[in-house]
């Protein structure tokens, strides 16, 4: 007589259920072991920073835009366009093409597990900021305010929402808004060096000031908008246990050195 093999009834429950029904039911899991998140705290911060900003340095830096040292102007106008999304994009796609290579090189099943959260990571990168651009400009173009080009003719309280173009699209900063969410989101990844994105993040937002085509207001914002949208899907990540777990604290914790279960 042949002998039976069971397997625990979990398991095959497990294996009968289909990829996005396994994540179903990792969400459901993992939904009451989180912590309140600050969102409401961190709302008022970015709020009241943005209208500092836009009461305090505005208007001076709207003046004195046009006597800035054009040595300043040009190295700021060399570094500002990585804020672009395209240039964003082709950095993530150079990273995962140059990091699947050197995978490439690894035993076939530590292969096929650095690749499958290497495509997670890209991932999570990848909708942070795309998202964030997609909301950004959507947000600019409606309310339309004018960029510091146009200080002499409408000063700082210039909108005309849906008028389109771009010297009406200050607010908030499209290039400070995809920095804040892939430098956030980095910050996210690799906690150990969360000062350094941040402040090359911080950086970056400031040369779209310094080059006269966002106010400090515009690039705050951005910057918080784009922030908030990388750790929102940090969290969503979170809850299916996809490249981040979730802390007693309810922040997302990276699992970069961690299998995947």
């Amino acid at each position: 007589m042949g002998t039976e093999t069971t397997s625990p009834p979990g398991t095959t429950i497990q294996r009968q259920l289909r990829p996005w029904q396994r994540l179903a039911r990792r969400y459901d899991v993992r939904r009451s072991r989180h912590g309140r998140l600050p969102w409401l705290a961190y709302t008022l911060t970015a709020t009241n920073i943005v209208i500092l900003a836009f009461l305090v340095f505005d208007t001076p830096l709207g003046q004195a835009v046009k006597n800035l040292s054009p040595r300043l102007i040009a190295v700021a106008g060399a570094v500002t366009d990585i804020g672009r999304l395209a240039s964003i994009l082709a950095a993530i796609a150079v990273v995962f093409a140059v990091s699947l290579s050197v995978i490439r090189r690894r035993s076939p099943a530590h292969r096929r597990y650095r690749t499958a959260h290497l495509i997670r990571i890209v991932a999570y990168v990848s909708l942070s900021v795309v998202s964030t651009s997609i909301i950004v400009n959507l947000l600019k173009d409606a309310i339309g305010r004018a960029r510091p080009l146009l200080y002499d003719q409408y000063g700082i309280l210039g909108f005309e929402p849906f008028h389109g173009g771009f010297l009406f699209q200050s607010f908030p900063s499209a290039h400070s808004a995809n920095v804040g969410a892939l430098f956030v989101a980095l910050a996210l990844l690799f906690p150990r060096f969360r000062l350094l994105f941040v402040s090359v993040g911080l950086w970056l937002g400031a040369s779209r000031i310094i080059i006269g085509v966002h106010y400090p207001s515009d690039v705050a914002a951005g910057l918080a908008l784009g922030a908030w949208i990388a750790f929102a899907v940090a969290i969503l990540f979170s809850r299916f246990g996809l490249v981040f777990s979730t802390g007693r604290d309810g922040w997302p914790r990276p699992r970069l050195n961690h299998g995947l279960r």
